[in-house]
């Protein structure tokens, strides 16, 4: 009988990572009594126990854990072999995953995504979410992109472009209270801050300035969310001023669903940074993927 091992390594590094065979079954889509067979016969033939059970429990035995490191190196070998061949031929195919922060992923990313993967057909694209785009390499993902400086070592950091942070509000707004005239009237005005996930930190500094003079105006906000399309939302629907990156404003500016206070002065720098795991080749996918974002990119209010 021939045997399928790189199927049975996959299997079993799945089974190990969702902590249990329910979860597992959820995450293969199938039942947990088809895991339960699929381990035992795995256990049988290898003849030893990988994995102790019962009702309360669910880990490894040692021999468990030896099959299971050896598996995720023979699998990365495997998966790197056909990876370094596909970049040899300069074909972007197989599995991209892709994260970024919500905003930026839902207003740029995703539409970016739909060109590109109709311009490589033979690519799978996941794009993944998150309030400010926070990852390691054990989300799965093979490019990150982050605003700001990113703090890991071993990663491979690329920088894609810089926005800056603008004051903004709606003509509703501006309309119903005094626009500000210096940034030190913002102390009267409602302000919508974003907090820090997790850590609920108010993010109430305001940096405000030119080449001249920068001031830093620290707000007390009416409203403040964790979620960055809150605030953006808050500001279209008139509930104040929002300190928010020009690449994620630029449109309603342009069509004047906000308005820019103080236009001649700008807020923080920020850049865009594409964030790859330490790895000794970039894939072909990923690749494609860095030289189509850039230009696209440079006209959604980045630069």
């Amino acid at each position: 009988m021939i045997y399928d091992e790189a199927g049975s390594m996959r299997f079993f590094t799945s089974l190990v990572t969702s902590g249990s065979l329910t979860a597992c079954a959820r995450k293969l889509q199938t039942s947990p009594a088809t895991i339960s067979r699929h381990l035992s016969r795995l256990e049988r033939r290898i003849g030893t126990q990988l994995i102790l059970r019962n009702t309360r429990y669910f880990g490894l035995s040692e021999n468990g854990r030896i099959y299971y490191e050896r598996a995720l190196e023979i699998l990365a070998a495997i998966d790197g072999l056909e990876e370094e061949i596909s970049s040899n031929m300069h074909i972007a195919r197989g599995v991209i995953g892709i994260g970024a922060p919500v905003e930026l992923g839902r207003r740029v990313i995703a539409p970016f995504l739909e060109g590109f993967s109709a311009e490589n057909p033979d690519l799978l694209v996941n794009l993944a979410l998150a309030s400010e785009g926070f990852y390691d390499t054990s989300d799965s993902l093979d490019v990150v992109l982050r605003l700001g400086v990113p703090d890991s070592p071993d990663a491979i950091v690329t920088r894609l472009a810089s926005s800056v942070r603008v004051l903004c509000a709606s003509p509703e707004y501006l309309a119903k209270r005094s626009p500000p005239l210096s940034p030190s009237d913002l102390l009267k005005h409602d302000c919508l801050c974003l907090r820090r996930n997790k850590t609920m930190e108010l993010m109430n500094r305001w940096l405000i300035g030119n080449t001249i003079k920068t001031e830093i105006i620290t707000v007390e906000p009416r409203l403040s969310s964790t979620h960055a399309e809150i605030i953006h939302d808050w500001a279209l629907s008139g509930q104040g001023i929002a300190y928010k990156l020009l690449s994620d404003v630029y449109q309603d500016l342009e069509q004047g669903r906000l308005v820019r206070i103080f236009p001649d002065l700008q807020g923080e720098k920020i850049d865009l940074y594409a964030v790859l795991p330490n790895k000794k080749y970039i894939q072909a996918s990923v690749r494609a993927f860095l030289k189509d974002i850039k230009p696209f990119i440079k006209g959604s209010g980045f630069f």
